[in-house]
């Protein structure tokens, strides 16, 4: 079950709501995730910029990306898991790169499961460089309605 999240809200001008994507990403690996990455012994390192907010339902993109990061790391043995996102707009682009991959084609095959949640929020997941030892998973999803501002 996935905990109440709570990651620095702020409300700008129009009311909307943003949070910070690094914080949430903060917030699964130090809960929920915490027992997962102890067995898989990995390194994971949050190079999200503290700027790039979120005004999508945190609580409908947060089963996503809690449940991509916990498929990575149960499918990473001394991994070196680096993770990175971008805005485009009215797009987020969340990437996961396992620079230790070491079974691509079960990471591969779990990575497809989680496809159907990420569509259901209005997202896409790609992964390349399955059968290598870099892979990159990329979560893209779209947030921030238009002529919205906000802060983190």
């Amino acid at each position: 079950m996935i905990e109440p999240l709570h990651s620095g809200y702020a409300e700008s001008k129009t009311t909307s709501h943003a949070a910070s994507l690094k914080s949430l990403i903060n917030h699964l690996l130090r809960h929920p995730l915490s027992e997962t990455m102890r067995r898989s012994d990995s390194s994971i390192k949050n190079e999200i910029p503290a700027e790039i907010c979120m005004i999508t339902n945190e609580n409908k993109v947060s089963p996503v990306i809690q449940e991509l990061l916990s498929t990575i790391i149960n499918n990473s043995r001394k991994g070196r898991i680096h993770i990175r996102a971008e805005r485009f707009r009215d797009i987020i682009i969340l990437e996961i790169e396992d620079q230790s991959n070491y079974n691509g084609y079960a990471l591969d095959y779990s990575i497809r499961s989680i496809e159907p949640l990420a569509r259901s929020v209005g997202g896409n997941i790609s992964i390349k460089g399955q059968q290598q030892l870099e892979t990159i998973i990329s979560f893209s999803f779209p947030d921030k309605p238009e002529n919205t501002t906000y802060n983190c």
